[in-house]
């Protein structure tokens, strides 16, 4: 993400399900002197306006990260205080030793479904906690966005630009059936639930939790935001250039892009 600004004013979808996550899920805080790392912070104001307000008011400090130097530098310069932080760091690569066994809690608000290196990733934020810290991590499973950019990246027009759409933009579990449908697609992978918890395990995380839920949300402004927010959210080189077109396009595939129909995946585990 390279406009964090312009961000602010789009990301409804991922806050709203933040506060719904904290409101209904049982996660246990460290009282006192807590330490938490939010991974993927990006502009900073979900750290600071939604964490924050749900984490116990004696915390020690908050550190936000992000793989964008301009989030971070964004999140800087409006939100960081004595108690609250913020560096860089990209999740799927080596971390600093100085980060490691540091913090009572990770956290991780609509970030895990841009991973592809997931053992990497969960294996990082496993090395990051204290003994007995606990992580909750938020992130999209199965989406309709996904789909739609995967068929238009198969047509000769956009196949140039999108031809990078399994790697750099739709979540690994996509193509995971959810157990908590009664529908069974041959051609899938294993339910989300049954691949986390193994990579979990097999990491050495314990008390292991995941929920899916199945949601949908309407942007306020419709179709436009939508347009906006992706925009925002591109990973692609030089469709930007394009976008009007692009999305010319992608509503015409999807007539009711206005409103998108996801899983949520919620994730939690303790060392």
């Amino acid at each position: 993400m390279q406009d964090p600004k312009a961000y602010q004013h789009v990301n409804n979808t991922q806050s709203r399900d933040l506060e719904v996550v904290l409101k209904e899920h049982p996660f246990e805080w460290k009282q006192k002197d807590a330490r938490i790392m939010d991974v993927g912070c990006g502009d900073g104001s979900a750290t600071m306006g939604i964490w924050k307000k749900h984490i116990p008011e004696s915390f020690m400090t908050i550190v936000g990260s992000d793989k964008s130097q301009a989030c971070v530098n964004f999140a800087k310069k409006n939100y960081e205080s004595e108690k609250v932080k913020f560096i860089t760091l990209d999740i799927e690569e080596q971390i600093p030793d100085d980060l490691k066994g540091c913090f009572n809690h990770v956290v991780s608000n609509y970030v895990f479904h841009w991973v592809q290196r997931q053992e990497k990733a969960f294996s990082n934020i496993y090395d990051m906690l204290a003994k007995d810290g606990n992580c909750l991590l938020i992130f999209l499973g199965n989406c309709n966005c996904y789909e739609n950019y995967r068929t238009l990246s198969r047509t000769t027009k956009w196949h140039s630009y999108l031809k990078d759409v399994k790697t750099k933009f739709i979540s690994p579990y996509h193509d995971s059936q959810a157990s908590t449908s009664n529908i069974q697609f041959p051609n899938h992978a294993h339910d989300p639930q049954t691949e986390i918890r193994s990579l979990m395990r097999k990491i050495g995380f314990r008390d292991i939790n995941i929920q899916v839920k199945n949601l949908s949300f309407d942007f306020e402004r419709g179709i436009d935001e939508f347009r906006d927010l992706m925009k925002c959210l591109n990973p692609f080189d030089g469709l930007e250039e394009k976008w009007e077109d692009f999305m010319d396009e992608y509503v015409q595939l999807d007539p009711n892009a206005g409103t998108i129909i996801y899983q949520l995946l919620v994730v939690s585990g303790t060392k």
